[in-house]
Parts: C-alpha cells; structure tokens; sequence
C-alpha cells in the first residue's frame, strides 16, 4: 500500500477541503497503481466521495445510494486499512445514510489517518 500512501493523502485532503468530486478523481488515479489488495478500498472510497458530491448537490438518493455502495465495499477491511482510521469513517458514514433515509442533512466526516501510520491531511 506505500505507493497508495501519496493518493491517500492527496484525496483526504481534498475530501477534508470538502472538494468531493476531486477527491473522487484523485481516487480514481490512484487506481493505476493500487494492489489487487487494496483495490476495493479505493473503489469504496470513491463511492463514498460520490456520495458526499451528490449530496452537496441536494441529490439525496443519488448519495444513499453511493454511501451505502461504500460502505458494502468498504466492510472487509481493518479498522485501520490503509492507515486510515476506517471505522471511525464507517460509523460516520453509516450515520449519515441514516439521515438520508429520514430526509436530513449529511454531516460529512473527515478523512484521519492512525497515529504513525498515514501523516497529516489536513
């Protein structure tokens, strides 16, 4: 996963900014270079990137549907795949389709790492 580590950081930066869809892109790149390990992880992180874009657009079931698509990808990893802290990630967006199925606002998390593991992304 060391050659992913740059994209990684790059996304949760624009994820972090609130910049979705360039998070999505840069996901998307990083692509290229990802393991067939960690491949899924990627896709589900750009799933949920869409469904985080669709939302600020007032897309609601658009975004349902790709935050759940992200969180079923997601689902086999560790809580820490990648050095992110994924659960914390899951629980947040487990919440938020939760709130898309009553009709609310979205609360987008942030992308963290674990201590020692992926750096600042901020």
């Amino acid at each position: 996963m060391s050659g992913t580590r740059p994209v990684l950081l790059a996304a949760a930066r624009e994820f972090n900014a609130g910049r979705f869809f360039e998070a999505h892109e840069v996901l998307e790149d990083g692509l290229e270079d990802a393991d067939g390990e960690h491949w899924d992880l990627l896709l589900g992180l750009i799933q949920i990137a869409v469904g985080y874009h669709k939302a600020s657009q007032g897309l609601g079931s658009g975004a349902l549907l790709m935050l759940e698509k992200g969180l079923a990808k997601t689902a086999p990893f560790p809580a820490d795949a990648g050095g992110l802290e994924l659960e914390e990630l899951r629980r947040s967006v487990a919440a938020d389709v939760a709130r898309l199925r009553r009709g609310e606002a979205v609360e987008p998390p942030r992308l963290r790492f674990t201590p020692g593991r992926g750096g600042e992304a901020s």
